[in-house]
Order: C-alpha cells, then structure tokens, then sequence
C-alpha cells in the first residue's frame, strides 16, 4: 500500500504535486475504507424518496454551496467535518465536496459547478446516468476535499475524517497559483478539473464498467491505450523510459496511478480543453492526439452510454 506523505509542494510544483498525490494515493487506499451498497436507481422506492442525496432537492440547485451543517449526512460525518473546521459543502447528486472554512466560497462554487456539469452535461437538474450518482455518493468509499493548510490537513483534520469518511480526492489551497483573485483562475479551474476527473475515473467509471475504464490492472480499454502510448507519447514525470528518465522522484507506474492521469489529459484535451499540465510527449493539441488514438478507445469514448465528456465544460452550471 501507497503511504500518503505531507504535500508541502508550491504551486510553482503543481503538476509534480498531482502527480504525486496520484501515486502516493491511488486506488489500493480505497479498499480499506467501508463499503456501502447504493440503492437500485431502477427501485421507485429509493429513486422517490426525497431523502435520497441523489433525487434532486427542488429548492436546491445541484451546484449550491452550503453549510455543512446542514448536508443530509450522518451526525457523525457532521460533527467531524465541525471539529475540523470543514464549513463549506456542496452535494451535486448526493456526491460529497467539503472545504475548510478558509477556502473562499467562489471556489468551492467553482468545484461544485465543474462537478455538476461532468455529472449532467445538459443541465437538465438530473444526473446523465444516475448509477454513476449512486456509485460516487458513497462517501465512505470516496470523496472530494479541498484543505487550506497541508500541516493541519495531514496531522489534524485527516486523521479525524479518515475516521468517519472515505479516501479522499484533494483540491487543496497549496496546488492553486493564487487563492486571494476573488475568482479561479485558469490554472485553479484546471487543476480543479483534473482532480475531479480522477475521482470520476478512479471511483465511478473504473468501478461500473471495468472492462472500458478499469484502472486496476492491465486490460481495460484505456489501460491498453495507456500501455500502448507508454514511452511513445505518452511518460509520467516520475517514471522512466528507455533513453528518457523520470524527471521527478516518485513512481507512477502502477496501473491506478499511470492509466488515471493519461486518460485525464486523453478526456480533457479530446473534448477541446487544455489540460492543467502534459505528460511528456502527450499531444498539444485536440487533432494530434485524435490521430493517435486507438479507433477502440475512440468508440468507448463516443458510445452515449457512457457520457464521456464531448466538448469544453462551460463551468457555469446554475446554482
């Protein structure tokens, strides 16, 4: 197992602090954390009750940001995000996104909104596949943070959460060029982005369709393409290729780490984004890479039953 350290890194270092939040945190956390079974959404008696996380709130948006206090959580999921001054929470379809209370809300906004709009990309106030609601809402598997300080985060309100929540997927202060702008910037966005594609990939699809998006192993579609573009035009910092070494220490070689972060910037790039950082030798551009990949991995990516991201999110989901 993976041993988490303190990420101290600036943000001069963001792409080598995502990368080695990847690797230091993969998937192999996620097993120790409990397991919950999501209800059937096909059940009418679970997709109709209005406790339910995952049936939107008609007085709430699926991007509002509100006290934590007041999420529809276990009391003792509340009182720990309480005791560690985590005030700031968004729920988009039952999926946990809390943030200390330093965190300017206009960026907790700014995840929320990301996160609602990967989640329905028409906007129409209900989840495009609502199994993947119910996959991501289990937050004693995962989660999304986003800690201001990495010391207290490491030494007091992790330990805490750990206790009562899942593994964590950070969007912390530290990654961020600048927290004061009263808005996020483009290298903010991005970074918030990436980190919630990870948790997407990693907890949501690898899980519901493990033969397409499994990052457990080898044999998924997009761990093929992952192996097949390895040390072509495709190497994570922190791993090495014949006649190109890591170029920072880590390792990101494991299939949970490797496959998440190339198939981030295959996803973000392809639907017309820029991705916060490249892997070296990754395309800079949206027709170069479409050239490289795999007709296989082009059909995955375009069968409307999994809603793979098409185009640039326009990161103004209503709330």
């Amino acid at each position: 197992m993976h041993q988490r350290i303190l990420q101290t890194m600036t943000s001069l270092f963001w792409p080598l602090a995502i990368s080695t939040a990847m690797s230091l945190g993969c998937a192999s956390t996620k097993d120790d954390a409990p397991q919950t079974t999501p209800s059937d959404p096909n059940d009418s008696s679970s997709s109709s009750d209005a406790s339910d996380p995952r049936v939107p709130d008609a007085t709430r948006s699926p991007a509002s940001v509100f006290a934590c206090e007041d999420a529809e959580l276990p009391s003792e999921v509340l009182a720990a995000f309480a005791a560690s001054e985590f005030t700031r929470c968004a729920m988009p379809f039952g999926i946990v996104l809390a943030a200390d209370d330093r965190m300017p809300e206009t960026y907790v906004q700014k995840a929320a909104q990301i996160l609602a709009e990967l989640m329905d990309v028409d906007m129409d106030g209900r989840a495009d596949h609502p199994e993947l609601a119910a996959q991501l809402s289990q937050w004693s598997v995962a989660w999304l943070a986003m800690p201001w300080d990495p010391e207290r985060w490491e030494n007091e309100q992790l330990p805490a959460l750990q206790r009562v929540l899942g593994y964590d997927i950070v969007i912390p202060r530290w990654w961020m060029e600048s927290s004061s702008l009263p808005d996020p910037g483009i290298q903010e966005r991005a970074m918030m982005v990436e980190e919630i594609v990870h948790f997407m990939t990693q907890f949501g699809w690898s899980e519901l369709f493990p033969a397409q998006f499994g990052v457990t192993g080898w044999s998924s579609v997009i761990a093929r393409e992952t192996q097949a573009a390895s040390c072509d035009w495709w190497q994570h910092p922190e791993n090495d290729c014949p006649g190109s070494p890591a170029e920072y220490p880590g390792d990101c070689s494991d299939p949970s780490c490797d496959i998440v972060e190339f198939y981030q910037q295959v996803l973000v790039l392809r639907a017309g984004m820029t991705p916060g950082w490249f892997g070296i030798g990754f395309p800079r551009d949206k027709e170069t890479l479409e050239a490289k990949l795999s007709q296989e991995l082009r059909d995955v990516m375009d069968d409307p039953q999994y809603h793979q991201l098409r185009q640039p999110l326009g990161m103004d989901y209503p709330f």
